[in-house]
């Protein structure tokens, strides 16, 4: 089903973005920068790290388990995982940081 990987994608990381949030928006909020900046940057090396990857044939994605939607060569799926994950990473970071660390 063409559906496959986004349906996983969102299933397993979405319920962790969202408790995240309604456990610390308070402080996911005042450190906003800090949160987004590193998916921003992290996010797009791995888009163009993957993106060169599928040129070279080292990566390939099935045709029947995504949407077919690309952004350049890579998948939308592929995409919204690498922001999704460096979200992820960068939340839980800035929530288990000591207190005097945070803003």
């Amino acid at each position: 089903m063409k559906t496959n990987y986004l349906f996983h994608l969102l299933g397993w990381m979405l319920p962790v973005v969202i408790i995240q949030w309604a456990i610390g928006w308070r402080i996911l909020a005042r450190n906003a920068r800090a949160v987004f900046l590193p998916v921003v940057v992290i996010g797009l090396y791995f888009v163009i790290a993957d993106a060169l990857a599928i040129a070279e044939g080292i990566w390939l994605f099935d045709a029947n388990q995504i949407l077919g939607i690309h952004v350049g060569v890579v998948p939308l799926e592929e995409v919204i995982f690498f922001f999704l994950t460096s979200l992820l990473v960068s939340q839980s970071l800035v929530l288990f940081l000591p207190k005097e660390l945070r803003a």
